[in-house]
């Protein structure tokens, strides 16, 4: 029996009871007082919990007497179950989007018309789209490239496709269309600009290393056939054995610099870096470039005391001797070069080598420590090194935190500077 048919009866006869002992009219009058009561009583809880659900956060519910106790505690319980469901999917919803930003790739989210349903902040960089400004608008209106249009008509699930210079700052997008549901398809977008950039560095790489390759190679199988056709001369042989070893030797640099590049850009960071005092490396490397230096260069040498950096001392002297070695070689003969090895102000080890050669103009010098890269200026610069030492120089300047400084001016000359960071001792 509930609470309020109870009332009720109660109501009824104490009505009855006044009425019986009293007056029947100051019965029904004491009745409707108490019933009116009643009435502002239920109506004053009903007020108060329909502005609870409207404003309440359902940490707490009101208090109550009776079956309004039961209510307040019932509707507390639902409503906070649900609060704590909506709360636990919204940070659900919250690791999703975050998850969603640290993948490399983009989504979007396209219903069968094309029109953008969702799309990841990624993709919003990517493709610039806001998801808020453009949600409802066709993708094709975004992406009007017509090897994508061709591709997303043609409904290639599973497949890719690259399109390169599509946004504004010329990255390459690779795409890659999925099933969602029936009415719905995801498109997958990944910036592959590196991968690209790789792959074509790749292609040159092979390339140019056939042809460096097979340059000697065709000098030698030439001057073998002739020995091996016509009957030639002591003194004609003679020379002909001696190109063939100048271009034997040749090879063997390159391949020796091709190993030493691949050593370098293979091996892990140097981990247990020894102090060097690279003051006495200098001037061993000094007295080697004297001796190969068939120019008759002016070389001089400023070369401070125990000057000492952190790092490998093969990889060093290798660093070293490229800057060395390519002023020798660019420099025309009887040009001065001034190799140096100070501590700066700063602190820091500072190895350069200064010439009065060629020199290379402003737009070249980015490129040099590209592999095989040469300045070819009217035939200025002959193709003498193997196009790697400065690309060695580079690996081996990156390994020892260090940084590469080129100055150059044409027909005045150049300077090549490593500059190490200082060493930090602990206190």
């Amino acid at each position: 029996m509930s609470r309020a048919f109870s009332f009720l009866i109660f109501l009824t006869l104490s009505t009855l009871l006044i009425g019986v002992t009293t007056s029947l009219i100051i019965g029904l009058l004491i009745c409707i007082l108490i019933l009116g009561l009643w009435v502002i009583y239920q109506s004053f809880q009903q007020e108060r919990f329909l502005e609870w659900l409207k404003n309440s956060s359902y940490e707490t519910s009101p208090n109550g007497y009776g079956a309004w106790k039961l209510i307040y505690s019932s509707a507390h319980s639902f409503l906070r179950k649900g609060e704590l469901q909506e709360r636990k999917l919204k940070n659900n919803l919250l690791a999703f989007r975050r998850a969603t930003e640290a993948m490399e790739d983009g989504i979007l989210v396209i219903d069968n018309n094309n029109y953008i349903i969702a799309i990841t902040p990624r993709a919003e960089r990517y493709l610039n789209i806001n998801q808020e400004q453009d949600y409802g608008s066709n993708i094709l209106n975004h992406i009007r490239h017509p090897s994508f249009v061709e591709y997303l008509h043609s409904g290639s699930l599973n497949n890719t496709i690259i399109i390169e210079d599509l946004s504004l700052d010329k990255k390459a997008l690779e795409f890659k269309l999925l099933p969602f549901d029936a009415n719905q398809k995801i498109i997958l977008c990944r910036d592959v600009t590196k991968l690209r950039k790789l792959e074509v560095e790749k292609k040159d790489f092979v390339a140019s290393a056939s042809h460096e390759l097979k340059t000697p190679l065709t000098v030698i199988k030439g001057y073998l056939e002739t020995i091996s056709e016509i009957e030639i001369n002591k003194v004609q042989k003679n020379r002909m054995i001696a190109e063939m070893l100048l271009q034997t030797k040749r090879m063997d640099e390159l391949i020796n610099d091709l190993l030493l590049l691949s050593k370098l850009e293979k091996s892990p960071p140097i981990k247990n870096k020894r102090q060097i005092n690279i003051s006495l490396l200098v001037h061993e490397l000094s007295k080697l470039s004297a001796k190969v230096d068939k120019e008759q260069h002016s070389i001089y040498c400023n070369i401070e005391d125990n000057v000492f950096v952190l790092g490998a001392e093969d990889d060093l002297k290798s660093a070293f001797w490229n800057l060395i070695n390519n002023a020798i070689i660019y420099t025309k003969k009887g040009g001065k070069i001034e190799v140096s090895c100070l501590n700066s102000v700063e602190g820091k080890a500072v190895f350069a080598v200064r010439d009065n050669g060629l020199g290379i103009e402003a737009h070249h010098i980015d490129k040099l420590t590209e592999r095989f890269y040469r300045v070819d200026s009217a035939g200025s610069w002959e193709s003498r090194g193997t196009g790697l030492g400065l690309s060695i120089v580079n690996e081996v300047v990156q390994k020892h935190g260090a940084s590469l400084k080129i100055e150059s001016q044409p027909n005045i000359g150049s300077k090549f500077s490593i500059i190490f960071p200082p060493i930090v001792t602990d206190v």
